[in-house]
This record gives C-alpha cells, sequence and structure tokens, in this order.
C-alpha cells in the first residue's frame, strides 16, 4: 500500500522588500527539479521532509535544514545581489493518501514551527510538533504526527527500546528508507535513522514495519520475557547479598543460596550458630535456648551455687581459644597457597602468551625455530632427554601446539585450586570471626559472674542475669527464624517465576513461524536484482546479491554489502533497494509504503550516463503502480532532457534562483 503523494510544494519568505516564493507540482511518476548548484534546489527537497514534520530525517542537527535566506538575509538574483531582511517563512505541501483524500500543510520555518496546520475540507486544525507534557506528537490527539499517521492508513506499532521500555515505531524511523538527502544519505541505507529514541534494532524494525512482516509482537514479547528473566535474576542477586548481610549483622554463619537456575533450589538459606564448636540450626537454637531458660527458672528456686557455672563458662573459653588459634592457622596456609597459586599462574599466563605469539607467528609464514631451542635447558645448558634416568636415548620436547594444550591445562588447573582456596579463605574468616564474637560475649558473662559471686545475692544475680540474656536471645533466634522463612519463601517464589517465565521464552523462540517472512523478503530479493541489472551490475555480482533475514538489507555472500562493493556500485544498490521497496508496496497491499521516494543528487560518484538513464527510466515506470518518484540534480539540462526523451517526466528546471521575488503581494504590505 502506497500511503501519500505529494501534489505540490510551496515555499513563502516574506521580507522587507517583498515576497520571495515559489510553487512546484508533481505528478505519479518521476519529478525532477533541475538547477544550479546554491539555486535552492535542496531547500526545495527539504521542505518536503520539513512540512511532514519529518526533518530529522535529515540527518543529526538538522532542526533548521534551511540556509539563511529562509531565515536572515535573501537575494533576488545571482549577479545584482541586493539583499532583503526575512521576518516570516513558511512552507505548505499538497498531500493525496491512497484513498484520494486531499490535505493541505502549512508550517512556518520562521515562525511558529512547533505547529502544523491541515486544511482538510475547507476545514483548517492546528496540531503539535515535539511533545506536550508526558504525551508526544505521534500519541496525542492534537499530535500531529498522529494525525499524519492516520490520514496514511498506517497504526505505528509498539516497539521495545534498549532500556526493555515500550514506544512508538515513529514516523521518523521509518521514512529514512524513502528518503535520501544529499549530505549523508548516500552513505548507507536508511542512514539518517534516528537514534535519540533508544529503539532496539531501529532500522530492522522500520524495514519489518513496511514490509508488513508481523514480528513487532512477538518480540515485544521476547524482549519482554527476557527483561523479566534479568529482573528476577538480579532480585536473586540481592537476595543472596541480604542474607549474607543479616548474618554478618547477627554472627552467624549463613549457608549460600544456590544459582537461580538449581532445579531443587538446595542449599537453602539457613543461618547457624556456633555452639561448642558445632553449628547449629536457627530451629535447634531455639529449642536449646527455651530449654535452658527452663532449667535457669528451676536453679533460680534452687539457687544453685555459681562456681560450676564458672569453671564451665571458662572451660568453653579455653575450647573456643584453640578454635580461634586452628582457625587462625588455616587462614595464614590458605593464603600461602592463594599466593603460591597466584605466582605460578602468573608464570603460567606468561609462557602461554609467549607460545601463543610464537604460534601466531608459525601461522603468518614465520620460520620460529630459532626462538624454540629445545636441544638446551634454558637453565643449565645441558642436553634435554625425555627421561631423568636413562640418558642412553634421547627424545625431542613436546611440539609447539602440546606445549599450549599442556600450559592451558595447567592454567585450568591452578586457577580451580586458587578458586577452592579463596572459597575456603572466606569461611574460614568468617568461623573466625565468629568464634571471637562469641569468646568476647563469654568474657563479659564471666567477669559479671564474677562480680555476682562476690555479692551474698550473687549466685541468684547470676542465674536471672543469665536467664534474662537466654530469653533476649531468644527473641533474637525468633526473628532470625523468622527472617529466613521469608528469605525462603522469596527464593521459592523468584525460583518458581523465573523457571515458568524461561520456559515460556523458550517455546515463544520454538514457536515462530517463518513463512511469510520469507516469501515476502524472496520477492523483493527478486525486485532488487532486476532493478541492478538494469542499472548496470556485473551478472555475477548480482547473482551473489541477497537480501538478509536478519537484517533485510542487502548482503554480498553474507557481508553487508557496502563493505564488498564501490561508491559507485553502492549508489545504484541504494537507488534499487529504495525503488524495488516502492515497487513492492505498490503490488502487495500487506507491503506499507510512504507512496513516494525522495533522491536528492541521485546522481553521486560520478555513477555512469548509462545507469543514470536507466534510473530515470525505472523510476519514471513507477507511475504505473501509482508511486511516485522526486528528483533533485544540478545536472546539465540539455544533457537531462536528452536521458528524460521519450519518457513520461515531470520535468521542472530553474535558471536563477528557485525562491523569487513578487514585491506587489498583499502579504509583503502586512509584513
Amino acid at each position: 500500500m502506497l500511503g501519500l503523494r505529494i501534489r505540490r510544494i510551496e515555499i513563502y519568505v516574506n521580507t522587507n522588500g517583498g515576497r520571495f516564493s515559489t510553487s512546484i507540482p508533481f505528478k505519479d511518476g518521476l519529478n525532477i527539479i533541475r538547477a544550479e548548484n546554491s539555486s535552492g534546489k535542496s531547500t526545495c527537497i527539504n521542505s518536503v521532509a520539513y512540512g511532514l514534520g519529518l526533518e530529522s530525517i535529515l540527518g543529526p542537527s538538522r532542526k533548521r535544514p534551511f540556509p539563511k535566506s529562509l531565515y536572515e538575509v535573501i537575494y533576488d538574483n545571482k549577479t545584482e545581489e541586493t539583499p532583503y531582511f526575512v521576518n516570516r517563512s513558511s512552507v505548505s505541501i499538497s498531500i493525496e493518501n491512497s484513498n484520494g483524500k486531499s490535505a493541505i500543510l502549512n508550517r512556518d520555518i520562521l515562525g511558529d514551527d512547533n505547529k502544523v496546520s491541515v486544511v482538510t475540507d475547507n476545514q483548517s486544525s492546528d496540531y503539535f510538533l515535539g511533545s506536550a507534557g508526558n504525551v508526544g506528537s505521534a500519541v496525542s490527539e492534537k499530535g500531529f504526527h498522529n494525525w499524519l499517521a492516520s490520514f496514511i492508513g498506517w497504526s505505528l506499532p509498539n516497539v521495545v527500546t534498549f532500556e526493555g521500555k515500550e514506544t512508538k515505531l515513529y514516523l521518523e524511523c521509518i521514512f529514512p528508507l524513502f528518503f535520501i538527502e544529499q549530505k549523508r544519505g548516500w552513505s548507507e541505507i536508511q542512514a539518517n535513522s534516528p537514534t535519540h529514541y533508544g529503539i532496539k534494532n531501529l532500522k530492522k524494525s522500520a524495514a519489518e514495519f513496511c514490509l508488513g512482516i508481523d514480528s513487532f509482537e512477538h518480540e515485544k514479547k521476547l524482549a519482554k520475557l527476557k527483561h523479566q528473566i534479568e529482573t528476577y535474576e538480579s532480585d536473586w542477586n540481592g537476595l543472596k547479598s541480604f542474607s549474607e548481610s543479616v548474618a554478618d549483622f547477627n554472627e552467624v554463619k549463613v549457608s549460600r543460596l544456590g544459582s537461580i537456575d538449581t532445579k531443587d533450589l538446595l542449599p537453602r538459606i539457613e543461618f547457624s550458630y556456633l555452639e561448642n564448636d558445632v553449628f547449629v540450626s536457627v530451629y535447634e537454637q531455639k529449642k536449646s535456648l527455651k530449654r535452658l531458660i527452663d532449667k535457669l527458672a528451676i536453679d533460680v528456686a534452687q539457687k544453685s551455687p555459681g562456681d560450676e557455672v564458672l569453671n564451665s563458662k571458662l572451660a568453653a573459653i579455653r575450647v573456643l581459644r584453640r578454635q580461634a588459634e586452628e582457625c587462625s592457622r588455616s587462614i595464614e596456609v590458605t593464603m600461602l597457597s592463594i599466593s603460591d597459586a597466584e605466582s605460578k599462574l602468573a608464570t603460567l599466563r606468561h609462557d602461554y602468551d609467549q607460545y601463543q605469539q610464537l604460534k601466531r607467528l608459525r601461522g603468518v609464514g614465520s620460520d620460529i625455530s630459532n626462538n624454540l631451542d629445545t636441544e638446551k635447558c634454558p637453565i643449565c645448558e645441558s642436553d634435554l632427554y625425555d627421561t631423568l634416568g636413562n640418558t642412553s636415548t634421547k627424545r625431542r620436547p613436546m611440539s609447539l601446539d602440546e606445549n599450549i594444550a599442556f600450559l592451558k591445562n595447567q592454567l585450568d588447573f591452578f586457577a580451580s585450586i586458587r578458586d577452592k582456596s579463596l572459597r575456603q579463605l572466606q569461611d574460614l574468616k568468617s568461623e573466625y570471626k565468629l568464634v571471637l564474637s562469641r569468646m568476647e560475649v563469654e568474657r563479659e558473662s564471666i567477669e559479671a559472674h564474677r562480680s555476682d559471686l562476690e555479692d551474698i545475692n550473687g549466685e541468684v544475680k547470676t542465674i536471672l542475669r543469665e536467664k534474662i540474656q537466654a530469653e533476649s536471645l531468644l527473641k533474637d533466634v525468633q526473628k532470625l527464624k523468622e527472617t529466613q522463612d521469608e528469605l525462603n519463601e522469596r527464593a521459592t517464589s523468584l525460583h518458581s517465576s523465573w523457571t515458568t517465565t524461561s520456559d515460556s521464552l523458550k517455546q515463544l523462540k520454538r514457536g515462530r513461524s517463518v513463512a511469510n517472512r520469507a516469501l515476502v523478503i524472496r520477492k523483493l530479493e527478486s525486485l532488487i536484482k532486476s532493478n541492478l541489472e538494469e542499472f548496470g551490475f556485473k551478472t555475477s555480482a548480482v547473482n551473489s546479491v541477497t537480501v538478509s533475514q536478519q537484517t533485510l538489507r542487502p548482503e554480498q555472500e553474507g557481508y553487508d554489502i557496502v563493505a564488498e562493493t564501490s561508491a559507485s556500485d553502492y549508489i545504484r544498490i541504494i537507488w534499487s533497494y529504495t525503488l524495488s521497496l516502492m515497487e513492492l508496496a505498490g503490488a502487495e497491499d500487506s507491503v506499507k509504503h510512504g507512496g513516494f521516494v525522495v533522491f536528492d543528487e541521485p546522481r553521486q560518484h560520478e555513477a555512469s550516463k548509462v545507469s543514470f538513464t536507466n534510473l530515470i527510466t525505472k523510476a519514471a515506470q513507477s507511475s504505473k503502480y501509482c508511486g511516485q518518484v522526486i528528483f533533485a540534480t544540478s545536472l546539465d539540462e540539455e544533457e537531462l532532457r536528452i536521458s528524460c526523451k521519450d519518457k513520461e517526466v515531470n520535468l521542472v528546471c530553474f535558471d536563477e534562483y528557485i525562491l523569487t521575488l513578487n514585491p506587489d503581494t498583499e502579504e509583503n504590505v502586512k509584513a
């Protein structure tokens, strides 16, 4: 479906000495604006994009895509160049959609440039460009791009940004497929696609929309599921960090939570207290404290003597001290082991890199035999043998590839030793910290107990204090148990959600249909090849051109064709691709197209006259399917007329500036 046709463009510039203006009509098929350089051709071409509110497709920093003659000073001719000062300028575009409905778009250039006045059925309505608060022009009922998309007959899909959010596939993202401006447009297909929207796979999404390949919802679902999975994994890692922080705050040990893709979710989050050289769970600690509290209640009633308690606590201190010493020695040994492993790894990496470099030299044809002296030991310069015992049989040491493989195995081996030692070191430090904390608690308890024994009622006070401490600890244990249960409940929920979402993602990837996609791509590929032949491509080169299933752009033997062809050839590829897309839309209702193609100076890089003449022929044939092509060129007029001979071409030529002075208009008096 071809969405629009341009029927006329008009540009007005009000000055202190009169109004400058131009009016250029357009027909179906090929329209050519011919003028010398610096006469206003690009101004006319850019006014098409500007009038449609699509100036961003003219390239970056093209918010004002016109010369100063439309903003500041304009001259009446190229010889006298009398200056006139601009006080207002505007553009008016007459358009028609595929249903035959007409509209006139009026937009200020110098003036209120964020407003577009639309005249339909002799009624004028104003629409805004840009955004109004959080609502943009493509969404709001008062937004011009929302109106324009509806006028064309398009329902713009939602696509995914790099942040995983949804946004519209804006018109500015689609029209670079149809509009090739002079400065950057010929550098590649879709050269001026805007990136500031942050849309993921922008060029591919625009091409898919035009080709009618319904994958937007599929891609959106894929992106949504991937984002959910990333969120679950992030929450899972946060849960692990939080559980370790809770353990550190409560001075307990925690079992590390496994990976989220672990099927059985083992090990679960479990906090453990160190009691008498043994780690006990929060459940066991809770039971133990309850028994202790009950016992202390009985001891208070019986006024148990305190000496036995003191001796018991002193014995516990001795046990904890021995345990701390053992942890300290183990930490020291483990750190030495890590240091030794790191040293070996550094040496192995150096040797591995050296051998890799030698292998690379050998691969490019260098003789590396001088760098591999395997006859002598590099330390003592003794002969090398394959055994330490019997030196009667001499054998050449390992080859270069064997050395590389051996060093790689050694690197993996010592890396595993280091990583295992690092994990052991972390566990030992945690245990050492817990032991020191317990020792401090026991010391404070002993000091308090000794102080109480000096009091006449010290025995009872000691028991009561211990009972109070046990009751307080029981409350802490109960809170820790509740936290543990909550964390495990959250872990179970996250694991379940992650598993379900991962399964959905796998099914969605498997369920994607490619039949319709492949058919449309084959049709586009066939049209491109046909056009390339007409534009003078070699037959062998044409046969190697395909349309990528991934990017939907032309490629040659699996590579982006821009890197594989000359500049003039790539210009012809842009011609072929752009015109093929419009021709396909003219034949297929499911394929969407803006309805017109704009080429500013299409004969780039000295494309041959024959190729350019064939381009004119092909573009003129677009009238057969109601397509429209607009050229702007500075080619010699006589040469151009010869190329257009016997062809249906609307050729509009200018010898002077395209914008001419009309000093007697009423508008000038008002200005």
